[in-house]
C-alpha cells in the first residue's frame, strides 16, 4: 500500500495527538472550513494563543489533517486499511483518536470527492497517438551505431467524450469567414514528444505497471463510484 501519511506529517500530527481529544475535533471542524474557504488566519492565530504555541505549528496541524482527509479519500481506504496505516505511522495514536480520525474522514468522504472532482475538471483526457520512426540512413562514414528517434503527436482534449464521437457525429465544414469568427475556442490540444528506443522502453513498463496497478482492489473501489 502507498504511504498514506509522510515523516514531515507524522510529526504535525504528532501535536495534535498530544492535546485533549477536545482539541482534535476541533481542528478537524477547522479542516472542513479550511477546504470550504481556505485558511481562517484568525482563528489559528487564536488557537495557537490557547494551545501556547506558534501559528504556524498550528497551520502545519492543520494542513496535515487536510490532507490526510484527502489522501484518505483518493485512496477510499476501508476502515480496516486505515486503522492499520495510521496505527502504523503515528505510533502515539490511541483507539479513540484513531475513531475521531476515521468519522471525521468518512463523514466528510462526499465533499471531498466533489471538490477534487471539480477541481479536475479541466483535466487533459487522452484521445489519440501518432508517431513515427526517424533514423540516419546507413553509411560507411559512420562509426558508431546511429539511434532512430521516435516522434510522437498525443492528441489531447478537456472534454471526456467517447473515442467514436467524431465517426459517429462529425461536425459539419464550413469555410466562411464569419464562421471562422464565431467559431469556439477548441478544446484539444497537440503535445510534441520524441524519445529514443531505450526511453520508450522505460516508458512502456510504467505504463505497463500503471495498469497492474489499475486493477487493484482499492483503485477499483474508488473509480467504481466516478461517473462516466
Amino acid at each position: 500500500m502507498a504511504r498514506l501519511i509522510r515523516p514531515e506529517q507524522a510529526k504535525q500530527l504528532h501535536f495534535l495527538l498530544d492535546q485533549p481529544e477536545e482539541v482534535l475535533i476541533e481542528f478537524c471542524k477547522l479542516a472542513i472550513e479550511y477546504i470550504n474557504s481556505g485558511i481562517n488566519e484568525k482563528k489559528c492565530t487564536v488557537a495557537a494563543k490557547k494551545l501556547s504555541t506558534t501559528y504556524e505549528t498550528v497551520r502545519g496541524a492543520l494542513e496535515a489533517l487536510v490532507a490526510l482527509l484527502i489522501d484518505s479519500t483518493k485512496l477510499a481506504l476501508s476502515e480496516r486499511e486505515f486503522h492499520t496505516v495510521v496505527q502504523a505511522a503515528l505510533e502515539t495514536i490511541n483507539e479513540k483518536q484513531t475513531e475521531i480520525l476515521w468519522q471525521f474522514i468518512t463523514s466528510k468522504r462526499t465533499l471531498v470527492d466533489n471538490v477534487l472532482r471539480a477541481s479536475c475538471q479541466d483535466e487533459l483526457y487522452f484521445r489519440d497517438l501518432e508517431w513515427r520512426i526517424e533514423g540516419r540512413i546507413a553509411s560507411r562514414t559512420i562509426r558508431s551505431q546511429a539511434t532512430p528517434v521516435i516522434k510522437m503527436k498525443f492528441h489531447l482534449d478537456t472534454e471526456c467524450v467517447s473515442e467514436y464521437r467524431d465517426k459517429l457525429h462529425p461536425e459539419p465544414v464550413d469555410h466562411a469567414p464569419e464562421a471562422e469568427a464565431t467559431k469556439q475556442p477548441p478544446t484539444r490540444r497537440e503535445v510534441l514528444a520524441e524519445t529514443d528506443p531505450a526511453m520508450l522502453q522505460h516508458m512502456i513498463q510504467v505504463l505497463e505497471q500503471a495498469l497492474l496497478e489499475a486493477r487493484t482492489r482499492r483503485v477499483r473501489n474508488y473509480v467504481k463510484p466516478t461517473p462516466s
